[in-house]
């Protein structure tokens, strides 16, 4: 579409013109002072041009700050592979300098190798559990310990049960004496 510079354009035809939005063009008149007519801002053709130079210029100022951006990125995901491989590289350093450098490690080896030694002199052995296993243990043992519990406490109310019970005998039977005494059963 050839445009004029002299002549007039409504907002609705720029707006096919330039593939901008109604409120942009209506906010870009109001910012540039442009003239009014029916309440409707008129676009003439030379300010026509002038956006569409603007969005060119924009267009292509984003496409290459876009290109950019992806340069810089690409050059910065490499330097931080580079960096991520010497950070790697000084932590496995460290870890082995780590093992090396503990003092109480030769003293905790020998204290473990004593304490073996007196419980196979006494005649104990030991056990190496992980910590599920410790404490499914532990666990069990306080179990134990709660069925010991009940079971004693079970044992001395049995116990109880049958003193009552014994007594009741005792009662029945003097009650049956009494009653074979009163018939003359005798």
């Amino acid at each position: 579409m050839k445009i004029k510079d002299n002549a007039f354009y409504p907002i609705t035809e720029v707006q096919r013109i330039v593939n901008w939005s109604s409120r942009k063009l209506q906010r870009y008149a109001k910012k540039n002072n442009l003239q009014i007519i029916d309440n409707r801002y008129i676009f003439k053709g030379y300010e026509v041009k002038k956006i569409i130079i603007e969005n060119d210029n924009n267009a292509s100022i984003r496409l290459k700050d876009a290109t950019q951006k992806e340069m810089f990125s690409l050059m910065n995901i490499e330097k931080l592979k580079k960096e991520l491989e010497n950070l790697k590289k000084e932590n496995a350093e460290l870890k082995t300098q780590l093992k090396e450098d503990i003092p109480h490690q030769d003293k905790l080896k020998k204290a473990i190798q004593l304490i073996t030694i007196e419980a196979i002199e006494k005649g104990w052995t030991h056990k190496v559990f992980t910590e599920n296993e410790y404490q499914d243990l532990i666990g069990t043992i306080s179990e134990v310990e709660f069925q010991t519990e009940q079971v004693q406490y079970l044992r001395t109310r049995v116990e109880k049960q049958d003193l009552i019970l014994n007594q009741l005998v005792k009662q029945v039977s003097e009650r049956n004496y009494i009653e074979a005494k009163e018939k003359g059963l005798d």
